[in-house]
């Protein structure tokens, strides 16, 4: 019997050739569209702009603002802890590797934020609450920069492209998990 007329070492071959073709070629596809996702994340749509205007950078400044309220409220109020929360939360935004991290704590900075501007303002007299508020609204317009980011859309997008069959299959074998949209 010939190899070519051979049925069973047929459908063998083919069926690894899809196996092949599904699970390589698509993992490697996904893996791509991921990284292109993630650089968005990291360097924003324009890379050659001197100021990065990226999701990356958008957390950065966020933490920034919230050290400066937590600063600011250290000053004029009496210990917190509070002003704790909003410093400890602000540099977890700022220093964690993972995307899931920095979304956790980037939640519960915005809720503290908000608690520590009530206290801050029932605290705070004429021109103390000045700076803070400076910091509270740059604060606030980082996060809807964060919201209205390309990133968001970018990640909702590349979710659902894994949330259906084979593509759930796929980034399951290959690792490639859903991404954080920072409510984009």
């Amino acid at each position: 019997m010939r190899f070519s007329e051979n049925r069973k070492v047929a459908c063998v071959v083919l069926a690894l050739s899809v196996l092949v073709s599904i699970f390589g070629l698509g993992g490697m596809g996904l893996a791509r569209e991921r990284s292109k996702v993630l650089e968005v994340y990291d360097r924003g749509t324009d890379a050659n702009q001197t100021t990065r205007h990226s999701v990356d950078a958008y957390l950065d400044s966020a933490a920034e603002n919230a050290a400066l309220m937590a600063s600011e409220a250290g000053l004029h109020m009496e210990a917190s802890p509070l002003i704790d929360n909003v410093a400890q939360l602000g540099q977890q935004v700022a220093t964690e590797a993972s995307t899931i991290a920095r979304e956790e704590a980037f939640i519960a900075l915005k809720t503290s934020v908000d608690q520590l501007y009530d206290a801050m303002y029932k605290a705070a007299k004429g021109d103390d609450f000045k700076n803070f508020k400076v910091a509270y609204d740059n604060f606030w317009e980082n996060v809807n920069m964060i919201k209205y980011d390309d990133y968001g859309k970018l990640a909702a997008s590349y979710n659902n492209l894994i949330s259906g069959v084979p593509g759930s299959l796929v980034a399951g074998i290959t690792g490639q998990g859903t991404l954080n949209t920072f409510g984009g």
